[in-house]
């Protein structure tokens, strides 16, 4: 989890990827950890009419979570890891990603010198990267969160493997997931890998990542690349990623650009923007975001979030996912109308521990 509201570094890059609590030491320990963050949304076009939403949200900010991880020293600086992190909606209690009861992370693994290894279900190459160099991180309700949870894929990953070693100022990830289909052992596999760099006030990171279905075939390609640099009080974020379609032929480029400004020690003031142009069938989206969050202490926090976004026939004509802006079509499958633009305003609380 971020140990404060955001926390997009390669420090926290590399403690997600190899399991590390905060708390870590050379002995054996086990922490308990979780996040709960629980919004008042209000949003507009949210139906074919037009129709406005007021709902009580699972939190605009941070994905709600309740874990245990821990290590054990074996001694010669090698040391047994693991992790179990469950992702819950708090405004009704229910478990995330279908009922799991560790929907987010389960996993086991031997950690050294050398790097980790682990298996289990674990994030995705793509996941890791663009939570650390976006400046929502992974945002739960806001549009910023649509867009990557459309063109990620699945980022978690079930029976997958993973390596992940830190050489000087480079942090290195490969990872697959086994599909594990008798008889062809590329049917649901995933494969993927990540690299990052860290120097001072600079980050850098890239990954790619490519999820195969239940005939080999290529369901999706993603990579993107990014970074941030720290000139205190702000932190500026730019990142890219690329996503590819080869059973929908469809592809999209989306840009982002956003900042944290640390206004005072208790108050922070984040701002992004996105473009995501899609081909294919040609359309654009348009993406602006802002946050205004005051933190009673490191753990406690308040904050109100808005964003806006705006997009073209052609976006809505080709887009197939939960997310979609609602739209009307004819007999013949024809857009016969759509909704262009939508807004949202968010007031939450959020409490770390």
């Amino acid at each position: 989890m971020k140990s404060s509201f955001y926390k997009p570094s390669l420090t926290v890059f590399t403690s997600v990827l190899m399991g590390f609590n905060y708390n870590a030491s050379a002995q054996s320990n086990i922490t308990v950890f979780g996040a709960i963050d629980t919004a008042l949304r209000y949003s507009t076009n949210q139906n074919g009419d037009g129709g406005n939403l007021a709902e009580v949200g699972s939190g605009a900010a941070n994905v709600n979570r309740f874990g245990v991880s821990g290590e054990e020293d074996l001694g010669a600086g090698l040391k047994a890891n693991f992790m179990l992190d469950a992702g819950f909606n708090s405004a009704t209690g229910e478990s995330g990603d279908g009922g799991k009861l560790f929907s987010r992370q389960a996993w086991v693994g031997l950690s050294g010198t050398y790097g980790a290894v682990t298996a289990g279900r674990q994030f995705s190459p793509v996941y890791n990267a663009q939570w650390a160099i976006e400046p929502f991180g992974w945002a739960n309700l806001t549009e910023s969160g649509f867009i990557y949870d459309n063109y990620a894929g699945d980022i978690h990953w079930d029976n997958s493997l993973m390596y992940s070693g830190t050489y000087g100022d480079f942090t290195g990830v490969l990872m697959v997931g086994m599909g594990e289909k008798a008889g062809d052992s590329k049917a649901w596999r995933n494969v993927g890998g990540s690299l990052a760099y860290a120097s001072g006030l600079f980050t850098a990171i890239a990954a790619y990542q490519e999820v195969r279905n239940t005939d080999a075939v290529i369901a999706n390609k993603v990579w993107n690349v990014g970074g941030s640099y720290n000139i205190k009080p702000v932190q500026l974020f730019f990142g890219y990623l690329n996503y590819r379609s080869d059973l929908a032929l469809q592809k999209n480029h989306v840009f982002d650009l956003g900042f944290i400004y640390s206004m005072t020690p208790k108050i922070d003031l984040i701002g992004a923007y996105y473009h995501d142009r899609q081909r294919a069938e040609d359309g654009r989206k348009n993406t602006v975001a802002g946050m205004l969050k005051y933190s009673f202490t490191p753990r406690t926090a308040i904050y109100i979030q808005t964003d806006y976004s705006k997009i073209d026939a052609g976006y809505v004509n080709n887009i197939s996912d939960q997310y979609a802006f609602p739209s009307t079509r004819d007999a013949d499958n024809n857009l016969t109308s759509f909704v262009s633009s939508r807004a949202s305003v968010s007031i939450g609380l959020r409490h770390i521990f």
